[in-house]
């Protein structure tokens, strides 16, 4: 025997033992009653028509048997309880209040229907079934009626018993309007019972589908709003690493080639040395500012003053050529076009390019080498190239795959171009073209 019984089960059971008492308790007590006053005990318990028939109960077994499996398998509920309410309408000819077991299983089935069609193609069944048998049960009762009124009556007369048959009249015929209008009365209590059943079920139906949907909907936005958090995550996190690879990179080859050169002159060139060394201090001391501002970026208490520097842009590039000229680099600037202003993102983005392209020419175009730094304001977009004029490294070896990576992403971030490619001597030439928004040519009205 299982320790738990389901809650709902026991409802249902409880539900089913009220109907059943509702139904035979009203004949039961007056039968009880019957002793103290038989008579009107009697006539009441004719009118409540009490059950005595066997297959009155097998019929209330069906129901109450519906009523207890309707929230596991409501299909075989409605099965099972239908045939019991339809047993009892062709046997007794009228609606008890046990029958009112098949509304509520019919509401079971269309709150678990998964198509209103199938749920309303039930209910209209199952209308059409209680009719039928109402009308098989007015047939049966009034053919049982009529069959017991032709009886055989005996008559005494001069000492002689003489049988005499007297004829029943006839029934009316089973198919009329009188009759049919007749069932069609009685069952309009149930048919509404069944409508209101099944409009009840429906409406629990849509309103759980309703509040499925909103749930999905509200799960699929927290899944949406993860994935956005992070894909931002993971873009800012690839920022951040684009910036402090420019950042470290440029800082720390400048700083290696001061070094070097300090150290050439460290012997007969006091002088030059110190410089070069100051030099080193400097772009240290920048770079480790410029990354403290990348990876400290909302870590400063409250109250202190947080003085950030600004991001650097196109503005910056006088300050970064004359950083490389230190290290005895050539460099150039052209600037064609009309200079205009332009979006962060492009001016941060022609910097890091230039930054970055100009390093590479420091680190892999070989000793002596020079460029070439132009920008051309165009229609519509931004050119930044630099060429250089060297021949590589000693050992060939040339290592600008992970600072033309980094200028790829960039370029690709804006949707612009970038093309790459060995010049004439030799030397390594990079172009990125950056879309610039329209600007508004229209001239002012007087």
């Amino acid at each position: 025997m299982p320790r738990f019984v389901p809650r709902h089960l026991l409802t249902d059971a409880a539900l089913a033992l009220v109907l059943v008492v509702l139904t035979v308790g009203p004949g039961l007590v007056m039968g009880f009653l019957a002793r103290t006053n038989p008579v009107a005990a009697k006539g009441y318990a004719e009118k409540m028509a009490l059950p005595a028939d066997r297959s009155w109960w097998v019929f209330a077994a069906l129901i109450v048997l519906g009523l207890l499996v309707r929230q596991h398998h409501p299909p075989l509920a409605l099965v099972l309880t239908g045939a019991g309410t339809l047993g009892h309408l062709f046997t007794d000819a009228k609606l008890q209040l046990l029958d009112l077991a098949l509304p509520l299983v019919l509401y079971t089935v269309a709150t678990v229907a998964r198509n209103r069609r199938v749920s309303l193609a039930v209910l209209a069944l199952a209308m059409l079934l209680v009719y039928a048998a109402m009308a098989g049960g007015r047939v049966y009762v009034e053919q049982q009626e009529f069959a017991g009124k032709g009886r055989v009556r005996e008559q005494v007369e001069r000492g002689s018993v003489e049988k005499v048959a007297t004829v029943a009249p006839a029934p009316p015929p089973v198919f009329s309007v009188d009759r049919l209008v007749t069932v069609g009365q009685a069952v309009t209590e149930l048919w509404l019972l069944l409508v209101a059943g099944f409009a009840v079920g429906d409406a629990m139906r849509s309103r759980r589908a309703h509040l499925a949907a909103v749930e999905q909907r509200t799960a699929d936005l927290a899944r949406e709003e993860r994935q956005r958090a992070a894909l931002a995550v993971a873009a800012e996190r690839a920022r951040i690493t684009r910036e402090l690879h420019d950042v470290v990179a440029h800082g720390i080859s400048v700083m290696v080639v001061q070094a070097q050169g300090a150290s050439a002159a460290l012997d007969r060139h006091p002088d030059r040395a110190a410089t070069a060394l100051q030099h080193v201090i400097t772009t240290g001391r920048a770079s480790l500012a410029e990354m403290r501002r990348l990876l400290a970026v909302g870590g400063t208490p409250p109250d202190e003053d947080a003085r950030l520097t600004p991001l650097p842009g196109l503005g910056a590039l006088p300050a970064l050529i004359d950083q490389l000229r230190s290290t005895g680099m050539r460099i150039e600037l052209h600037v064609d076009g009309v200079p205009a202003a332009v979006p962060a993102s492009v001016d941060l983005s022609a910097y890091r390019i230039a930054q970055e392209a100009l390093t590479n020419t420091l680190k892999h175009a070989g000793p002596g080498a020079g460029a070439v730094l132009r920008l051309a304001f165009e229609p519509g977009r931004l050119r930044v190239e630099v060429a250089d004029d060297g021949t590589g490294p000693a050992d060939g070896a040339d290592g600008r795959g992970n600072g033309l990576r980094g200028i790829a992403e960039r370029v690709a971030m804006l949707a612009g171009e970038l093309e790459t490619g060995r010049t004439e001597g030799g030397g390594f030439r990079l172009c990125a073209a950056l879309p610039l928004p329209a600007r508004d040519i229209t001239p002012a009205q007087p």
